[in-house]
């Protein structure tokens, strides 16, 4: 009877009742779209690494290297020569050595040059291969093509279809497109992560396609440079622009690293470990964030809290007048204090499918921009939200419950 007459109450004055629910609401969306951004953002960008336990490549920026060969953004830092991968292959260290090779693009989907090594390889022992095919085979020769998951989709590319590669990473370029046409043969699975975005051909195909786009530009400068052309392609033969390394286990990684500090041609990184790097790099920003975040956070519970307050305060007239019919003190201790605890229970049920709904949408924009899949779901540190904001919503009706339970009611008749 008590929790009815309380229900009933909220509709007496609904204006405000709304607007307590809505600041509830709007803080505890606000908390847990923040807090689900920061779980997801992290464990989407560590997903997206789980398939590079070590990435060999030029010198230079080991953060550009994770992002051109891991989350295809970024140029090249350069090529390595071949005779890098063929020295990899040959260490007792590594379990295996896949060539990568960038530098093109079709409508701004990175073409990704590999060997077919490339469908074996499996992120961990136990997991099932990386890459895997929803629809065709693989490519087995020179121009043929297995579309990632989503450029597949975006492109409108199928097997059996055919298109033709623009040297450059960006779309619109205005670079030369190669003359020789890709044939897709498959479709790939997707990964949720990057390489949902990529297309995949021979690696002998970026080498045949690059070494007719020096003629093609030596042809237009004269025979001089065509021969200085023929020079350069002699001595860059099969160059490659990264190494995905697949050591034997962990002391062979860090074996591995050692002996790549005394490569003078190449440098050896963990992607993960990279990660991490750029986290650190951003954790001063991250902390004025998550400072400006918290009090916010901290107001928005204060105002909840008063709203809370208030609402319950403004009943004091009508709970005399329950007083009077015969409710007794500790009858109005428990219908305010439900009043109180309904408005907050609505409002933080109301907050969290916001949040989630807010965060889905957030998620979506950002994996269709980059192909990075965020974590979805429900967490440890919302539950501590939705807990802390309805037992504080509870203890901001204690005070004028117990108000109530000491007042005389001829002061509010």
């Amino acid at each position: 009877m008590r929790l009815m007459i309380a229900w009933r109450n909220l509709f007496t004055r609904p204006v405000q009742n709304l607007l307590t629910v809505f600041v509830v609401a709007a803080t505890i969306a606000m908390m847990v779209i923040i807090t689900l951004l920061s779980t997801g953002i992290h464990n989407g960008l560590v997903k997206a690494t789980e398939p590079f336990d070590l990435i060999v490549g030029a010198k230079g920026s080991p953060n550009q290297l994770v992002l051109n060969t891991v989350f295809l953004q970024d140029a090249p830092i350069g090529n390595i020569d071949h005779a890098v991968l063929e020295k990899l292959n040959a260490n007792p260290l590594v379990a295996a050595a896949i060539p990568l090779a960038f530098g093109d693009n079709y409508r701004g989907y990175a073409i990704v040059g590999a060997d077919s090594s490339i469908f074996q390889h499996q992120p961990k022992a136990d997991q099932q291969e990386w890459l895997q095919l929803a629809a065709g085979r693989p490519f087995s020769r020179p121009w043929e093509a297995a579309i990632g998951a989503k450029a597949a989709r975006d492109l409108g590319l199928k097997p059996g279809d055919e298109f033709k590669s623009v040297h450059g990473m960006l779309a619109g370029s205005q670079e030369h497109e190669h003359a020789q046409p890709y044939q897709v043969v498959g479709v790939l699975q997707p990964v949720n992560g990057p390489y949902d975005q990529a297309i995949l051909v021979s690696i002998d195909s970026i080498w045949q396609a690059h070494e007719q786009h020096e003629h093609h530009q030596a042809e237009t400068t004269g025979h001089e440079s065509l021969a200085a052309v023929d020079a350069a392609n002699h001595e860059e033969e099969h160059a490659v622009t990264a190494i995905l390394v697949k050591p034997k286990g962990y002391s062979e990684a860090m074996r591995l690293y050692q002996q790549f500090l005394r490569e003078p041609a190449a440098q050896l990184v963990f992607p993960a470990q990279i990660i991490v790097r750029l986290f650190a790099m951003l954790g001063q920003g991250e902390q004025v964030l998550t400072t400006a975040a918290t009090v916010i956070t901290a107001l928005g519970l204060v105002i909840m809290s008063l709203s809370v307050y208030w609402s319950a305060l403004s009943r004091t007239r009508e709970r005399a007048i329950l007083r009077a019919l015969g409710a007794g003190a500790r009858d109005i201790f428990i219908i305010i204090l439900a009043e109180g605890a309904l408005l907050t229970m609505i409002g933080v049920l109301a907050g969290s499918l916001t949040g989630h709904a807010v965060y889905t949408l957030l998620a979506g924009t950002m994996q269709s921009k980059t192909a990075i899949a965020l974590t979805t779901g429900f967490t440890l540190a919302e539950g501590y939200i939705i807990i802390g904001g309805s037992a504080l919503g509870v203890l901001a009706g204690l005070v004028p419950a117990f108000s109530a339970y000491r007042r005389e009611i001829a002061q509010d008749l």
